[in-house]
């Protein structure tokens, strides 16, 4: 048994973050909260339905972005955020990829092929897409990974002005402007 006895309500404008050790069951949370594994027992609703019976329109109003940043290395910046936008049925202007791609920092590389670049230019690249298209809910799996404290402030700059749910799992505390729920997991959910 990984998890038990968690419940937790969250509305718009809620940031919660989930913190524990390594192993304690972070990601797997992230996971089912975003639908990608079912629970052995318990609900998780999403506007009083189940996420699991209401799947496809559940999933079109989040954003995950897991421990790999789901980026295609061989496609260049520009066409990773045109691939994503392709798949979310989204068709932002070339002109809002190249603000996008300024926003966080990666103006000069939309031409370089996703291999080429650093760690922490990846994890900026994965949240990029964060404003592609609207979501109520994000869910975030360590999103500061390999990031510089730029990379850093820009994350706390998203999450501050996102307008809907964000869910992190994060090991060290965010510090926001927003009122910020905390799960500890581990031997604190023991």
């Amino acid at each position: 048994l990984l998890l038990k006895q968690i419940n937790c309500e969250l509305h718009t404008g809620a940031v919660l973050q989930i913190r524990g050790a390594n192993g304690s069951g972070k990601s797997t949370l992230l996971r089912i909260l975003a639908g990608l594994i079912e629970p052995h027992d318990g609900a998780i609703l999403w506007q009083d339905q189940s996420i699991f019976s209401n799947r496809d329109s559940y999933q079109q109003q989040l954003h995950y972005i897991g421990h790999k940043n789901a980026l295609k290395h061989t496609l260049t910046v520009f066409e990773n955020l045109q691939l994503c936008s392709t798949l979310a049925k989204s068709k932002p202007r070339h002109q809002r990829i190249e603000e996008i791609s300024a926003q966080v920092g990666l103006h000069k590389f939309m031409q370089t092929e996703a291999r080429h670049l650093s760690a922490g230019q990846l994890r900026r690249l994965a949240l990029a897409r964060l404003l592609l298209y609207p979501a109520a809910l994000w869910i975030l799996d360590e999103p500061a990974t390999a990031l510089d404290q730029d990379g850093q402030n820009l994350l706390i700059s998203l999450l501050n002005q996102h307008p809907g749910i964000a869910i992190v799992a994060t090991h060290q505390p965010l510090i926001l402007t927003k009122n910020i729920q905390t799960i500890l997991l581990g031997e604190h959910n023991a």
